[in-house]
């Protein structure tokens, strides 16, 4: 999923919250057995049934670590999931899905919200060839005097004729030599590295002085078919310039290739 922002914070000054989340994307045609679902919203388009779903959702409020009174911290976890139901549900394509939250402040001074996270970047490098490989023959069990011999040492016809072994019984190992002879095979090799192990990403806003509100979309990515599953553990939040209480109502959007989108929007937590 490429993950995309909506807003930068204007300047370095105004960097007030910082978040770090690993987002895992996880492909499948059922859900997370025992979760608790938050909140779902559903439409039709197209002839199907469109499902966005929050399951898990907790966001926790802890003192923030600087101390400061117009400061707010506060950690999310929680999973977001897409389903699409209807006859032709796995042929849909190019639909986007959405992220977010919706913030509430009541007064700010020189305050921001925004949302960084960061995530590894894997890469897959395929190669797939054909080279020559060694070819061999087996060794044959013989006696002193070049004749072929069983295990037992008995001279035996070619037809009856038995491979010798590191043992020097039925029980070993067969040994082999190279025949001077080679042999095209077709050969493969995957090296899976990564790219980058903390590539960042940001999204925020400015805050007014006055109450206001504002939505975010903290990441967005289309996919095809017809489930999308994003799950995310420990987004972390730290505010400052901020009078007052923080309200955060996360939320996750589908929008189909047609332009039909529903939201589900998830309860309001105070922080």
């Amino acid at each position: 999923m490429k993950m995309q922002t909506r807003r930068g914070v204007k300047a370095a000054r105004n960097v007030t919250v910082a978040a770090a989340a690993v987002f895992g994307l996880v492909l499948g045609s059922t859900g997370t057995a025992g979760a608790v679902v938050d909140d779902q919203n559903r439409i039709v388009s197209d002839g199907h049934e469109v499902i966005v779903t929050q399951e898990d959702t907790f966001i926790q409020g802890v003192p923030p670590i600087g101390g400061s009174p117009l400061s707010r911290e506060w950690f999310h976890n929680g999973r977001g999931i897409a389903n699409i139901v209807g006859p032709d549900a796995a042929d849909f394509e190019g639909s986007t899905f959405q992220f977010g939250y919706q913030f509430a402040w009541s007064a700010a001074v020189d305050g921001s919200i925004g949302i960084a996270w960061s995530s590894p970047q894997l890469e897959l490098e395929a190669t797939r060839g054909v080279e020559n490989v060694d070819q061999f023959d087996p060794v044959w069990n013989t006696n002193e005097a070049g004749d072929y011999v069983d295990y037992e040492g008995n001279v035996v016809e070619v037809e009856d004729r038995v491979p010798a072994t590191d043992s020097g019984d039925a029980d070993g190992n067969p040994l082999y030599i190279p025949n001077g002879e080679t042999s095209p095979a077709p050969y493969a090799e995957d090296v899976l590295t990564v790219d980058s192990i903390l590539p960042q990403f940001t999204a925020g806003i400015e805050l007014t002085p006055a109450p206001g509100i504002e939505e975010l979309v903290v990441a967005e990515g289309e996919f095809d078919g017809d489930y999308k599953h994003v799950q995310f553990a420990n987004v972390h939040g730290a505010a400052t310039g901020v009078i007052g209480a923080v309200s955060v109502r996360p939320f996750v959007r589908v929008i189909t290739a047609n332009g039909d989108n529903v939201t589900t929007y998830g309860k309001v937590w105070t922080i």
